[in-house]
């Protein structure tokens, strides 16, 4: 199954803070802005472009003194002693990336500089801190808390805690970790492997991965009713006993590449029998990654008012009267994992990061049919219309 990747463009100015072994001789120095993005990408479910203006990303950048990823990694020697929970903020007015203090390439050419970053930037002393706490509704509130101390040694971790509000629900993004990079190299040709030919590119290329999974639940009409309709009311449409926190380990080697784990994951939406976490058709829901539970059920009360068919009759008197509109009002529940996938029969068990998943339900004359389908996230479908009127 086809994986989106999202490549973005950054130049970085960096410094050695501290560490010895680098050339900063003023001549030397090579201080360089953030520069624009390469590509659009996907920040909230429903808004394709962009990081909107004002956010901010996170960058963990280490610096290898003589030495390279690997060597460090065998040696327990991986800190982000070069950037920890950089703040580097996007500003439309001037298209560009901002961050304080500059920092610098290093000039030797045996030192190294290695990357990783995340999206939205947070900071755990302030945003997410219980000491300090944020209304979880609030957008003041990103969910979402960085684990990684600047001693730590590894790459970072995050707790993250999935919003009850729609509107509030925030992507969480993760860049495959770029190794290695010299101050001379070509990022035309690849975003992490270094090239000899003497030619300076001051981007680092991040290639950003979707760390949750997109939902969406569609209500359609098949065509043997369709034609038939009058309208249609959706009292209630739902899910439960669906999981909205745990937390994100990222891990590399240099056969895999970067690799996303979630583990941890307790606290769950809806877990009262008698209330579902209620969701509206055609609108993305930004939901925690997960096995889905044999409780976890999807759930719909509506009603369907349909045309006679012009040969039922009533009869007022003795004069027979055509039957006019019938409308009924019906609910009906599936266990999620047991929703088969379009085309292959296969039960939909699992969300998994970077997809894109859709729930159909299909109303027909004499049943209601569930089935779930996965598309690359970002890829628009126009399903049939169907009128709804929703509370």
């Amino acid at each position: 199954m086809k994986i989106e990747k999202t490549i973005i463009g950054f130049a970085f100015a960096l410094a050695a803070c501290g560490n010895e072994g680098l050339d900063f001789s003023e001549q030397n120095l090579r201080a360089v802005g953030f520069g624009s993005y390469t590509e659009q990408f996907t920040t909230r479910g429903e808004v394709k472009g962009a990081i909107p203006d004002s956010t901010s990303i996170g960058i963990y950048a280490y610096y290898h003194d003589d030495s390279n990823w690997a060597a460090d990694a065998a040696a327990s020697r991986i800190t982000p002693n070069f950037m920890w929970n950089q703040q580097a903020a996007f500003y439309l007015k001037i298209n560009a990336f901002v961050y304080s203090p500059l920092k610098y390439w290093p000039n030797e050419e045996t030192d190294k500089l290695s990357f990783i970053a995340y999206y939205p930037f947070t900071d755990p002393d302030i945003s997410d801190n219980p000491a300090n706490p944020v209304h979880p509704e609030s957008t003041d509130s990103t969910g979402l808390t960085p684990l990684l101390h600047n001693d730590d040694n590894g790459l970072p971790s995050f707790n993250f805690t999935v919003k009850d509000t729609q509107k509030y629900q925030t992507d969480l993004l993760v860049s495959e970790l770029i190794t290695n990079l010299p101050q001379t190299r070509d990022t035309e040709s690849d975003p992490g492997l270094p090239f000899n030919d003497l030619t300076i590119y001051d981007k680092v290329k991040f290639r950003f991965h979707h760390a949750l999974s997109k939902i969406e639940f569609r209500v359609v009409a098949d065509a043997d009713i369709r034609k038939d309709i009058v309208s249609f009311h959706l009292y209630d449409l739902g899910i439960s006993n669906i999981y909205k926190d745990g937390t994100l380990t990222t891990a590399y080697n240099a056969l895999e590449g970067t690799s996303y784990t979630w583990s941890g994951q307790t606290n769950r939406h809806g877990t009262n029998p008698a209330y579902n976490y209620p969701c509206t058709t055609y609108v993305p829901y930004l939901l925690m990654p997960q096995t889905l539970r044999a409780d976890a059920m999807l759930s719909l009360d509506y009603e369907i008012t349909l045309k006679s068919d012009g040969t039922t009759y009533h009869y007022v008197g003795t004069t027979p009267v055509a039957d006019q509109d019938y409308t009924y009002r019906n609910t009906a529940s599936i266990q999620l994992n047991t929703m088969k996938l379009t085309g292959s029969g296969d039960a939909l068990t699992e969300w998994l990061p970077n997809h894109h998943y859709i729930y159909t339900i299909r109303l027909r004359a004499n049943r209601i049919e569930f089935t779930g389908e996965v598309v690359d996230w970002g890829e628009e479908l126009t399903p049939p219309a169907l009128e709804l009127s929703e509370e």
